[in-house]
């Protein structure tokens, strides 16, 4: 038994592979040099999946068997003629469309924001925001319309980043039910299987939009759902119908409004401890450590008291860790990753009790995906 980690960077993406100890690491030159790596997942088969772009070809998806040889698939999430795009959205994401092709008039597919693997079904949250489905390895894309055309979508506006549907939580079974969150339009919930959608946002503060930053759970029991807002840390009991703080022991900070909460963008959970993660940053303003010094907190009992923890973690961290930057390995004890966006991957194979850093420098790091081999 091994361990691979995707470390998917705004100028490519590496490898980073170890034994079942994970005290020694391989980590492979960087691959796919040009393109941005997004997101990343892996199929009941082994095959795995990332989501690239380009700001000259835009988005699309690749697949690979051995991590090494990547080919690009067929489909790629694409919305049809006629969908209307959020002006807003383009505005924040249009910088590099030199070609002038954003418009009202069309939706496009900006970036792959998430990729979520379930079975051999693999899903794809994208902006401008909207989730698809494909069952065929890649091969084509299907558009979930009852939350890409879902009947508030006309009151969606995007966070900083765009508008982007960004967490996706699956539960096990065979009509599933079905999580994604959207900045900043909240998180919304498909009680059948990703045809209908209703909106899940009581009790968040959304004086500023529901903007959602980071959702996770386990999938075998979610009705307890964990989740990062931009003004916020919540939990839920009752799959998403009302949300309550619990930030007893999580360090807030003072927001551009001039408000306290806790704020930051990682979010991740381990069902074998009931371990809930959390990265805590010093608010939208600046975005890194409070005090540059990187902390991972933690709580096993659902928030009610949380406990940060930085042995091997430096101090002097100036450097934002993205949503999609942290990744948990599934073994036992479990593996904990994350990526910050100074290049910095900080690794424990001891749930999060101590921490090593790779030797390695990267590009941004966009996103982190740990696979046991």
């Amino acid at each position: 038994m091994g361990v691979s980690v995707i470390v998917g960077t705004s100028k490519g993406m590496a490898v980073a592979r170890s034994d079942e100890a994970r005290e020694r690491w391989d980590v492979e030159a960087l691959q796919l040099p040009g393109w941005a790596v997004t997101a990343a997942t892996r199929d009941s088969s082994g095959r795995t999946y990332i989501g690239v772009a380009s700001d000259i070809y835009g988005a699309a998806v690749m697949s690979s068997d051995d991590l090494t040889t990547w080919t690009q698939c067929d489909g790629a999430p694409r919305y049809e003629e006629g969908d209307r795009g959020n002006l807003m959205h383009q505005r924040i994401v249009n910088t590099f469309d030199f070609e002038g092709k954003m418009t009202p008039e069309h939706r496009f597919v900006d970036q792959i924001w998430r990729l979520k693997a379930v079975g051999d079904t693999v899903y794809a949250g994208v902006s401008e925001a909207g989730l698809f489905r494909s069952t065929d390895g890649g091969a084509s894309w299907k558009p979930l319309k009852g939350l890409n055309e879902h009947p508030s979508r006309e009151g969606w506006f995007p966070g900083a980043g765009g508008m982007g549907a960004h967490s996706i939580l699956v539960e096990d079974g065979p009509t599933p039910r079905m999580w994604v969150g959207i900045s900043a339009a909240g998180v919304f919930r498909s009680d059948d299987g990703g045809e209908t959608w209703e909106a899940k946002n009581e009790g968040i503060n959304g004086d500023a939009g529901f903007c959602v930053h980071g959702l996770a759970h386990d999938p075998a029991h979610p009705d307890v759902i964990y989740r990062q807002d931009h003004r916020g840390y919540y939990i839920s009991h009752d799959a998403g119908d009302s949300w309550e703080q619990i930030e007893h022991g999580l360090p807030q900070a003072e927001l551009s409004d001039g408000r306290r909460s806790v704020f930051g963008f990682a979010s991740a959970f381990d069902p074998k401890t009931h371990t809930a993660f959390a990265i805590p940053m010093s608010g939208d303003s600046f975005r890194f450590p409070i005090d540059g010094k990187l902390r991972v907190y933690r709580t096993t009992d659902e928030g009610a008291s949380w406990q940060p923890n930085a042995s091997g973690l430096p101090d002097g961290c100036y450097a934002n860790v993205l949503r999609g930057a942290i990744s948990l390995d599934g073994l036992d004890p479990c593996g904990v990753y994350f990526g910050t966006s100074a290049g910095a991957v900080h690794i424990s194979n001891d749930v999060g009790e101590t921490w090593t850093t790779l030797p390695q420098t990267f590009p941004r790091v966009l996103c982190v995906a740990a696979f046991a081999d």
